[in-house]
């Protein structure tokens, strides 16, 4: 096992991953990203002429309805100091980077002073295949900027010691990442948690624990308050998305290949697992439809005469000044927009309690997905060489082997009740591995959600591969990791 510890196959291993990044960072420079690419870009530049809206450039200042500012007040900030689309997308393969430095040294205060290079190389050599937050780094999403900001939150929360720098600076850190993903709300909370078992022997400081979940609190207000001024509502995430997203959950795997019209236009994959008979997908399609022609029966009354102007031209609108801005959200006023989240939240609880069996094994599936590639039919079919079938293949056979063997490793661990001495830093790669995989479940399957805390995942399984390979060495953990 000595040429897994040495620091030689760890500068191999660093050279390697940082020359795949640099290959995917060229590949992925000119990549569109239609959807998530027009909305962001399109608020941060509608953020630059005075309006938060994707829909600046139109007479009526119609204000968003669907994102928080964080990643789009990311990308004005690149752009006002001179930075154009591949300047970003490069800036944020740099914050990928960063991010591994991050887990490194988390890793490296995990080792100590026995400067073992083992856990380090396991989790470079899980690296090296698993280029899911590489590939996206160089995309318009958020993704690689919500991993770099956690991965500052995990640094700061296990080596920083209990302090009031240390609980202002994870509070604030963690503002930042909720403005990202307001799914990281409940974060802190848990934290906290970590922290009293931690330290319930030293003694736990309440007024920090009060004021990081205060300082946390306050950091929402200001979004939360511009959505009182513009939408008469004071709400600390965006009016709509959620219960959406959710009813799209419950409906995509009885539509395969269905394109709706009736929400986004989303496009519904067409999974290798089938939910549904063949027979019934016209049924399915159809029940879908009635089920939102009850919403727009009750939202219509609420349509102003902004939303009845714009209403045909916000779908599929490109800006004549940029031909490759995409696809626009369409974006309607407070009062229906409120009315319509409402209703769908209202028909997914119907929908579930009607049909409780199928949405238990759908949920089992998504659990899965979340973290497993899916190979969609199409593309298959469309894959015509072996080359093009291994391209096709490789992303499920890579996440499903890592899910495998972090199932298998962390499994070992938690059932042979084996003691980690780097306690703290597995505690908290497995929360918020298994938070991101929880949270999200409702939601349709999207397995990008995850892709942030993707690295904690390959932590978990150093920490639990390493544990293993010492665990009949003298002392087992303790001669990695000091306690």
């Amino acid at each position: 096992m000595a040429w897994l510890s040495s620091a030689r196959l760890f500068r191999v291993l660093a050279g390697l991953n940082l020359l795949v990044t640099l290959v995917l960072a060229v590949a992925s420079l000119h990549a569109i990203t239609p959807d998530d690419r027009s909305s962001y870009m399109g608020l941060a530049e509608g953020m630059l002429h005075g309006r938060y809206s994707a829909w600046y450039f139109l007479p009526d200042y119609i204000p968003d309805t669907f994102r928080n500012p964080g990643y789009p007040v990311f990308l004005l900030l690149l752009k006002s100091i001179g930075l154009h689309e591949t300047g970003i997308r490069l800036f944020q393969t740099g914050l990928y980077i960063g991010t591994i430095a991050l887990v490194l040294r988390l890793i490296k205060h995990c080792e100590g002073a026995n400067h073992t290079w083992l856990v380090r190389n396991l989790f470079l050599l899980l690296l090296l295949p698993n280029i899911q937050l590489a590939y996206l780094a160089a995309y318009i999403y958020p993704e690689v900027l919500v991993a770099f900001m956690i991965a500052l939150y995990g640094v700061v929360a296990i080596t920083w010691a209990p302090s009031w720098k240390r609980t202002l600076t994870l509070a604030l850190v963690a503002g930042v990442v909720f403005q990202l993903r307001p799914v990281f709300v409940f974060v802190p909370v848990i934290q906290l948690l970590l922290d009293f078992w931690q330290t319930r022997r030293q003694g736990f400081s309440w007024v920090q624990a009060a004021a990081l979940l205060l300082v946390f609190g306050a950091t929402m207000l200001p979004y939360g308050l511009w959505n009182l001024r513009h939408h008469g509502v004071f709400k600390t995430t965006s009016l709509e998305g959620g219960a959406g997203v959710m009813q799209i959950g419950f409906w995509a795997l009885r539509m395969p290949g269905y394109h709706e019209g009736r929400y986004w236009g989303n496009q519904m994959g067409d999974e290798v697992v089938s939910f549904t008979d063949t027979a019934d997908v016209k049924n399915h399609i159809a029940a879908f439809n009635r089920e939102w022609d009850v919403i727009d029966a009750q939202t219509k009354p609420l349509l102003t005469d902004v939303d009845r102007r714009y209403a045909a031209q916000m779908y599929h609108y490109i800006p004549p000044a940029w031909p490759d801005y995409g696809f626009l959200f369409p974006t309607y006023s407070s009062a229906y927009t409120i009315k319509r989240e409402q209703l769908l939240m209202k028909a997914n609880v119907a929908d579930i309690l009607r049909e409780p069996g199928y949405y238990f094994k759908t949920r089992l599936y998504t659990l899965v997905r979340l973290w497993v590639t899916g190979v969609q039919r199409p593309a298959w079919r469309a894959a015509t060489s072996p080359v093009a079938k291994i391209k096709v293949l490789y992303p499920t056979l890579v996440s499903g082997f890592t899910f495998l063997l972090a199932v298998a490793s962390i499994g070992w661990v938690l059932l042979s009740r084996r003691r980690m001495a780097c306690a703290p830093t597995w505690r908290l790669s497995l929360a918020l591995v298994v938070y991101f995989g929880l949270i999200h479940l409702p939601f349709a399957i999207q397995a990008r959600y995850t892709v942030p805390v993707r690295p904690w995942l390959l932590l978990s399984i150093a920490l639990a591969v390493g544990a293993w390979l010492t665990r009949r060495t003298q002392g087992g953990t303790q001669a990695l990791m000091p306690a």
